[in-house]
């Protein structure tokens, strides 16, 4: 195992539980070490602060994984799964879905792993993890007892680790979207054509959260893709749901999910871009929307850009919403900090002449650990208003 040494400048961070170790954070030569290897790493006082996998070509050179001198083996990766399978059940008791792996929260650095029953579909963004695939691949299938195993490395952050993209079944088969209960829904997953890995797993906690504000209301739900936030508002007593999608295969799923809900007499599906959909409706007509947008920042220098996206998206927002209305707004783009969405909500706010009440801001779901000492973990944030 190769010893890499880190900056002093790294070490208070790395000591405090951060799991990533940047590229100029390193002294010597990194690119003496091999790519995708598992390394040693030490400070510049040959202090241990742990061992994981490197990757001289990323910015994120080292992903710790490990306590110092622990090695890759199948114990270690069963310990892992194990461990956040035992999370999952106390958080999810009745539940056979949900994101089993996230990541660096769960000791796992680029792996995600979901659960939808006996289907389970698997995610790698890092080269380092991914020479572990055919190990994970077959813990996976012995300790979840996997009847379908589905691969989605088709993000485009693998293409910065050097990796190839690719989605398949590995192990099993699969016919069309998969039936799963999520809560009270009860939802069509599709993992190897649906967004993320098929369901957003995220929300769930937010849309049930929100359920209080949904009976007798009208209720707009915008980039609605499954339905989900729009059958949570039937499930509780909507009069009437309105979802906007631009996907047409997203909208397809979303009437099917209504049709087998039994809801499809309450909730109505049209395709349009959102921003267009808004301009469009008149004012005052909903008692309760829902802004639930793909991230529109993936970059600090997108930030200014993306600051402009969502103050006119939610100002359009406002504009639908009947006095003493609700709002539920929703962003997931890390670069926008809790503290600048409430500006931003602010300034939408001053712009439709509305004035807001913050009754909750919840972030991402509990199957969605946030590592305290690394915010990287935590991304998704939910605003629920209340709109004069």
């Amino acid at each position: 195992m190769s010893v890499v040494t880190v900056k002093q400048s790294a070490v208070h961070r790395l000591l405090q539980g951060h799991r990533w170790v940047f590229a100029n954070e390193i002294a010597g030569r990194i690119k003496d070490h091999e790519p995708g290897s598992w390394v040693e790493v030490v400070s510049s006082k040959g202090l241990a602060l742990g061992s994981g996998t490197i990757n001289p070509h990323s910015l994120i050179a080292v992903r710790l994984l490990a306590a110092p001198g622990q090695e890759p083996n199948a114990e270690f990766f069963r310990a892992r799964l194990e461990a956040a399978l035992k999370r999952r059940q106390r958080w999810y008791p009745d539940a056979e879905v949900y994101r089993l792996i996230y990541g660096d929260a769960d000791g796992l650095g680029g792996l995600i792993v979901d659960r939808y029953g006996a289907l389970v579909v698997y995610q790698i963004t890092t080269l380092g993890m991914s020479r572990y695939e055919g190990l994970i691949q077959d813990l996976l299938r012995e300790v979840l007892q996997a009847a379908t195993l589905v691969c989605r490395n088709d993000v485009g952050v693998r293409t910065l680790e050097g990796l190839p993209l690719d989605k398949s079944i590995v192990h099993g088969t699969l016919e069309g979207p998969v039936p799963v209960r999520v809560g009270a829904l009860r939802l069509l997953v599709d993992p190897l054509q649906g967004q993320k890995t098929g369901l957003f797993l995220d929300q769930r906690d937010n849309r049930e959260a929100a359920g209080r504000w949904f009976n007798d209301q009208e209720v707009l739900d915008l980039f609605c893709y499954d339905g989900s936030w729009g059958l949570t508002a039937a499930a509780r007593g909507a009069r009437r749901v309105v979802g906007v999608d631009q996907s047409e295969r997203a909208l397809e799923l979303a009437s099917a999910n209504a049709r087998q809900n039994g809801w499809d007499g309450i909730c109505r599906f049209e395709r349009a871009d959102c921003l267009a959909y808004l301009k469009q409706v008149p004012k005052k007509s909903f008692d309760v929307v829902v802004v639930d947008p793909p991230a529109f920042i993936r970059s600090r220098q997108s930030l200014p850009e993306g600051l402009k996206g969502y103050t006119d998206l939610n100002r359009r927002a406002l504009l639908a919403v009947k006095s003493s209305g609700m709002l539920i707004t929703c962003s997931c783009s890390y670069h926008l900090s809790d503290d600048l969405f409430r500006q931003v909500l602010v300034t939408a706010a001053k712009a439709a002449g509305r004035q807001l009440r913050q009754l909750e801001m919840r972030g991402q779901a509990l199957d969605h650990p946030v590592l305290l000492a690394m915010p990287e973990t935590r991304y998704l944030k939910c605003c629920i208003l209340e709109v004069e």
